[in-house]
């Protein structure tokens, strides 16, 4: 069977476990193996589908903007003051970001639930920002996306780690995982070997607390 849609992955799950007793709990296992993929200490998936760009604001003297809704991890952020004189921020971490006093152009940015500046911004700035985002989970009604169809083996394994989790299976659940990291790994191996996209050279690894 072709693990190239939901229902296929959901048959092959249910096949691959041996099991007749989990076909209510297959969503839940997907799920899981989806939120593992993008946020576990080992490995997260970063492929270049995942890149996303937005244009927004920074709004007048306001030192925080929202991040977009899918967020997952910053590679290039600007401020556009006109259109050939734009300026690329520079992160620092939540700890080391000083924060100006009055009004100016802001040089850094640090993330937490959302984007901060080092001061308040002295004019409405357009803001370029280039980022990992999510893909849209699997369901009944998006029933395929560029992981499962790149790297269905992410999804199997991830899955049937969970489900071994459920199970109390230990051995498997192990088992699973460090099959299912490699294969996030080895993903990720192949992305940074033939990234030559439009992406920008200067990585920024800002992540979402």
């Amino acid at each position: 069977m072709a693990l190239d849609n939901y229902a296929n992955l959901k048959a092959s799950i249910e096949s691959w476990s041996h099991r007749g007793d989990v076909n209510g709990l297959i969503d839940d296992f997907i799920l899981l193996a989806e939120t593992e993929m993008y946020s576990n200490a080992d490995a997260q998936i970063r492929l270049r589908d995942m890149i996303s760009t937005e244009t927004s604001s920074t709004g007048l003297s306001d030192r925080f903007q929202a991040l977009p809704t899918d967020f997952l991890e910053m590679r290039s952020f600007r401020l556009t003051q006109s259109t050939d004189n734009w300026r690329e921020l520079d992160y620092k971490t939540p700890k080391d970001m000083t924060v100006r006093p009055n009004t100016g152009l802001p040089a850094y940015f640090t993330i937490t639930s959302q984007i901060e500046y080092d001061v308040e911004p002295d004019q409405d700035y357009t803001t370029n920002i280039i980022y990992y985002g999510k893909l849209t989970g699997l369901s009944s009604s998006n029933t395929t996306n560029a992981i499962l169809t790149r790297f269905p083996n992410i999804y199997l394994y991830g899955s049937l780690w969970a489900l071994n989790q459920w199970a109390n299976n230990e051995e498997e659940e192990s088992k699973y995982y460090v099959k299912f990291i490699k294969a996030i790994a080895g993903a990720n191996a192949m992305e940074n070997e033939g990234n030559i996209g439009a992406a920008p050279q200067k990585r920024v690894y800002a992540r979402n607390p």
